[in-house]
């Protein structure tokens, strides 16, 4: 079986700071997302399932619509596979009311005045993505339990909680904890292990937002160090 820790903004420099063993493997690097003028999650895991540039199709649908984009399985690399399942992808299986729910209170938050309204949403806005994370970690483990060859699931809680928490240390520190107990428990469960990211997180004051490239690791060898992300899924076979 090969399997795919597919985890929304897990950061490059965290991952080493917080020495997160089992999510750094040993093979692994930045990737390479320097094509794309908006890198944003709809835009690079449409991309990378493909092994193409989907930037503009996906911008083309416009801030509300293109979270309902969903490309056929003809047209990705998931159709090279007899029994895949894909757990929450952006661009295949997303969950698109959950995840609005998300941006709901993250637009909500920016909006509040004073101080305090923010703070009344930001625990409703993390518990839900904690619940949502609990809900998806349950069935990408029940998947890879059954009889399937190939196996993804997508993770969205670094990003979700870093976009308000990111400057809270403490958070992210148990966030990474808990996404690098989830890969040690994988390794033993599949042949092939691929972690990736479809970009990083920078600190912009308390807040978090987008970096500049990803994160990719391997528990099988490659001859790249900073690939693009349009060129990993080829690996997969």
């Amino acid at each position: 079986m090969i399997a795919v820790f597919a985890i929304d903004a897990l950061e490059y420099e965290l991952v080493e700071e917080f020495k997160c063993e089992n999510l750094r493997q040993k093979f692994r690097g930045k990737t390479d997302i320097s094509e794309f003028s908006q890198p944003r999650t709809m835009v690079l895991w449409s991309s990378f399932i493909t092994g193409k540039n989907k930037e503009k199709e996906v911008l083309a649908g416009g801030n509300k619509e293109m979270w309902d984009k969903k490309w056929p399985i003809g047209e990705t690399f998931f159709s090279r596979f007899k029994n895949p399942v894909v757990i929450d992808l952006p661009g295949y299986s997303y969950d698109t009311k959950v995840h609005a729910e998300s941006r709901r209170l993250l637009k909500e938050f920016f909006e509040a005045r004073p101080e305090e309204e923010k703070e009344k949403i930001r625990s409703p806005y993390n518990r839900d993505a904690f619940e949502h994370h609990r809900k998806i970690k349950e069935e990408f483990f029940r998947a890879l339990g059954q009889d399937h060859d190939f196996v993804l699931g997508y993770f969205s809680v670094a990003d979700v909680v870093g976009h308000l928490n990111f400057g809270n240390k403490a958070m992210m520190r148990m966030i990474y904890k808990e996404l690098d107990e989830i890969a040690a428990e994988i390794k033993g469960k599949c042949e092939k292990l691929l972690i990736l990211s479809d970009h990083g997180m920078q600190a912009v004051g308390q807040f978090g937002d987008h970096s500049n490239y990803g994160f990719w690791s391997a528990n099988f060898e490659v001859s790249f160090k900073n690939p693009k992300i349009t060129e990993i899924g080829r690996l997969l076979k």
